[in-house]
């Protein structure tokens, strides 16, 4: 178990400074009496490009628009190396002016461009932004034909459609909304023939795979889980591994309804709360759970607040997909896609844990050295992500 724990001090530190996950928005939209004209948005948060460009010069970790604005032309160079429209057919040139829009997240850079290209009834993106700097970077692209906010089957523009880029894997082909299926099948191979909002369960595995806040606090949660309390007080191995499991099913299962809908509350923007409030928040949590598993701090009530504290956790998995302005079926498909993402890969995190805890429950020395250990090296992790977070500090680098 001391490997475990050395390996989530080595694993830890590649998200120690936020779990707000980095995000770009795609737009494209065709336009023109012929369809030949693409009108593209970029929106790019500019906490990442200052991490790839250094555009924060005088480093006082506050960007100016004086500081983005020398840097437009770097800015516009990077992110036109990479993103390629059709293979490089339609060649992409600058638009409307660079604008900075402030958002619950942070402040976003929005670049415009425009193309003329050949009408077909498939797009292909090959998008590789931060690629190189970030695996877990993921672009939201949102493709959508003129007045493209009507609802398909309403009269109006067929919706649009959406997809997750992933800058790591190979270009993705989208179906032009309105497209017939069979143009759009002879036009794409039969990998790209994927339905609106694909991409996002696996984006929801991702994100919990790479959410390590939150699997240490399922770990906190999990650790205590093998044992049972005593009628004098201490604790004692299970006799069988049911009377582990059913207990943290009910745990689990309350921490999922509670995260549930808050990502659907904060996706949906009916509730917002910024990250620098969230994200302290659940480093909280953390040290609440392992301390309970220390001293009963929260005297037995611990499904009330896995309740509680899923709330919370909810705006940390909150997805970004409002900000697409999608029609209600298409946000609400993909949004579906990601929660049911986030809980398979919250299901295979539990059983695999609690498969090793259920093995070394007997260890004579689990108590000492897997809970209470365990536990202690969870403090130590959350406090340091309680004081990144809250004074914006680097205290252990990634």
């Amino acid at each position: 178990m001391w490997a475990l724990c050395f390996a989530w001090l080595c694993l830890a530190p590649l998200s120690a400074l936020a779990h707000k996950a980095s995000d770009a928005y795609l737009q494209i939209a065709r336009g023109g009496d012929a369809g030949d004209t693409l009108d593209v948005r970029l929106d790019i948060a500019l906490r990442d490009l200052d991490a790839v460009l250094d555009l924060d010069r005088d480093g006082d970790r506050k960007l100016t628009w004086g500081e983005v604005r020398t840097r437009l032309d770097d800015i516009g160079a990077y992110a036109l190396s990479r993103l390629r429209l059709q293979q490089g057919r339609c060649a992409l040139a600058p638009g409307t002016p660079a604008a900075i829009e402030d958002r619950v997240d942070g402040a976003y850079l929005v670049l415009a461009f425009r193309s003329r290209c050949e009408p077909a009834p498939t797009l292909e993106v090959d998008y590789r932004l931060f690629g190189e700097v970030d695996p877990t970077h993921r672009g939201l692209l949102r493709v959508a034909g003129a007045d493209a906010t009507a609802v398909a089957g309403a009269g109006g523009t067929p919706a649009p459609s959406l997809r997750s880029l992933d800058p790591t894997a190979a270009p993705v082909v989208v179906p032009w909304p309105g497209a017939s299926a069979a143009s759009a099948s002879e036009a794409a191979p039969p990998a790209a023939a994927r339905v609106p909002g694909a991409g996002f369960f696996q984006d929801g595995v991702h994100h919990i795979l790479i959410g390590y806040d939150h699997v240490l606090f399922l770990v906190c949660l999990l650790l205590p889980a093998v044992l049972r309390r005593r009628s004098d007080g201490g604790r004692e191995p299970v006799a069988r591994w049911r009377e582990a499991v059913w207990p943290m099913v009910g745990l689990v299962t309350m921490f999922t309804i509670a995260h549930s809908i808050t990502l659907a509350l904060a996706s949906f923007q009916l509730v917002t709360i910024s990250p620098r409030v969230v994200e302290p928040a659940i480093a909280l949590t953390i040290m609440v759970a392992a301390l309970d598993n220390l001293h009963p701090v929260l005297r037995g009530r611990r499904r009330l607040f896995s309740f509680l504290f899923g709330l919370i956790h909810g705006f940390g998995f909150a997805s970004v997909l409002g900000e697409l302005d999608l029609p209600a079926l298409g946000f609400a498909s993909a949004l579906l896609q990601f929660n049911l993402g986030v809980e398979a890969g919250q299901l295979a995190i539990v059983s695999v844990v609690l498969a090793v805890l259920l093995a070394l429950r007997h260890w004579r020395r689990y108590r000492a050295v897997v809970l209470a250990g365990g536990s202690m090296v969870a403090i130590g992790l959350a406090t340091l992500w309680l004081i990144e977070r809250v004074f914006d500090l680097r205290l252990i680098s990634s």
